[in-house]
């Protein structure tokens, strides 16, 4: 009798055993599965964390830059200038940007204009040639023009290409005057991702000559 009591405890005590062991699978399992989630969801946070302050730093920075003097081209009879030409380039490390998806903003003391490309009729020429950069802007029907003369030829501003916005200023669609000495100037130029290139110059006091460079 007391061999079978001990062989009943012994069964009981190797149920409560195994329980256990299953108790502690189970709570292992679980805890593996709830370690994983939290894994997966600081992976996921970060990766987010990273594209947004990514996204961020090219909201923030402009993708074009100023690659030179702004010149302006001067009527010496009047002594104003008549049109202005801003050269630009690819900002370092920026994707290309499409010149059909960039707007502008002219701002003067007395006048504030909005420009925007047109898709249907770009106002974008890929070859000039050697012409003078206003006499291709005086030739054409345009009021301003982006005009390429290092690149691929097509609409977009890349890595090593070289452009220049030229602006006449004395269009009915623009400022409709011409800019006398002293007077202020401000051109930005917003491409559709990032910030806009905001170039201030002044009219220099001494018109006399065809071209001059804005200060």
């Amino acid at each position: 009798m007391a061999t079978k009591n001990l062989r009943t405890r012994k069964a009981r005590k190797g149920i409560v055993g195994i329980e256990a062991a299953i108790v502690l699978i189970a709570f292992v399992i679980v805890a593996a599965a709830l370690a994983f989630v939290t894994l997966n969801m600081g992976f996921y946070t970060t990766q987010k964390s990273k594209e947004t302050m990514k996204t961020g730093l090219e909201e923030a920075t402009s993708a074009l830059e100023v690659d030179g003097s702004v010149i302006g081209a001067v009527d010496t009879s009047a002594e104003a200038v008549w049109a202005i030409a801003i050269p630009i380039k690819l900002s370092s490390g920026r994707s290309p940007v499409d010149l059909t998806k960039v707007a502008i903003t002219i701002t003067t003391e007395n006048k504030t204009v909005y420009l925007t490309v047109s898709e249907q009729n770009p106002e974008i020429q890929t070859s000039p040639g050697t012409s003078d950069v206003f006499d291709t802007l005086k030739n054409s029907s345009k009021d301003f023009l982006f005009i390429e003369y290092v690149g691929d030829g097509d609409n977009l501003v890349e890595v090593n290409e070289k452009w220049v916005l030229a602006i006449t200023l004395n269009s009915t669609d623009v400022l409709d005057y011409k800019l006398e000495a002293y007077s202020t100037i401000t051109v930005e130029i917003k491409p559709a991702t990032g910030a806009p290139l905001t170039v201030e110059r002044m009219i220099p006091a001494q018109l006399s000559n065809d071209r001059v460079v804005l200060t």
